[in-house]
């Protein structure tokens, strides 16, 4: 049985990627025609997700857009995200100097400075740009580079994904029971990237703002930062047609009092508040399709039966 079920596995991986294989030999610009039209299509039939990335965005920025800005910036939203297939099967095609060629990294004074603390370093970004581009690019930095992830169930998409993200050096790490491995890392002078603008449950995380509205954010990398002493950098990508743009920013600030509770808050507040600042920089090319405000800080009270 188990045997039947990994060939099964072996031959859905196989045609995944060849179907990726096929698609980045798609030119150019009639890969970029298609995304267009598939974006503005997934856009009109997917209603949970356009009124997710509506609501996001008229929450955000309402008091400064117009509701025809915010449609219009809700279907550029769609229009990326499918971009991003076409983007990764056309650079599966590419050399590692070809895909390199593509990006231009700004800021990499700020993640030297940090790594000559000896400590490590934490990278913290967003689902912003082509995420699924930017740990291969990472390589381009010359620094040895680590990322977390979570798992996927569907064993041949998992795989194929891996193998994108690790082609270039990177190495996944998988995010349950990693603790101690990445405080191995860090300690060894490693790079540990992650993506910290991900709704969780309440038992996850902590509540802080995010665009002035409570969201439940992982606390995980506050306290491996305090554990460790690792200084946290944040990084963003954005696209310019095919060329990428890869942003250090200046580290955040990670508080140590004693007060485990309040530095726990006020480190991932920190950590999200530099998310923010990148997002409003280029606020299309944000993931605006997931829900980040789904945990509520409160419930309600059940109802008690009155007879």
């Amino acid at each position: 049985m188990r045997h039947t079920e990994a060939m099964k596995d072996k031959q859905i991986y196989w045609l995944l990627k060849k179907a990726v294989s096929v698609l980045g030999y798609i030119p150019v610009p009639v890969a970029d025609l298609f995304a267009w039209i598939l974006g503005q299509l997934w856009f009109r039939l997917d209603k949970r997700h356009r009124n997710i990335t509506i609501d996001n965005l008229t929450w955000s920025f309402g008091h400064e857009w117009s509701e025809d800005k915010i449609e219009q910036t809700a279907r550029q939203v769609f229009v990326n995200i499918v971009s991003m297939l076409f983007e990764v099967a056309w650079s599966m095609r590419l050399s590692k100097s070809r895909f390199l060629s593509h990006f231009t990294i700004q800021g990499l004074e700020h993640v030297i400075t940090a790594h000559a603390k000896g400590k490590g370093v934490l990278v913290i970004s967003g689902h912003m740009g082509n995420f699924e581009m930017l740990l291969p690019a990472i390589e381009g930095t010359g620094l040895k580079g680590y990322a977390i992830y979570r798992k996927l169930d569907f064993e041949p998409l998992e795989r194929l994904i891996r193998r994108l993200r690790q082609r270039f050096g990177v190495t996944m790490v998988p995010m349950r029971g990693a603790s101690r491995k990445l405080e191995d890392i860090l300690a060894s002078g490693g790079v540990v990237g992650t993506l910290i603008d991900q709704n969780v449950d309440w038992y996850k995380g902590v509540f802080v703002r995010f665009f002035g509205r409570p969201a439940c954010t992982n606390s995980g990398l506050a306290k491996l930062a305090m554990k460790t002493h690792a200084p946290v950098v944040p990084l963003y990508t954005v696209r310019h047609g095919r060329h990428f743009f890869i942003r250090f920013l200046p580290e955040v600030p990670v508080t140590v009092t004693g007060d485990a509770i309040a530095d726990i808050e006020a480190n991932t507040q920190g950590f999200v508040t530099a998310v923010e600042t990148m997002v409003r920089r280029y606020p299309d090319q944000y993931f605006w399709v997931h829900n980040r405000w789904k945990t509520k800080p409160w419930c309600l009270w059940p109802k008690q039966d009155s007879r």
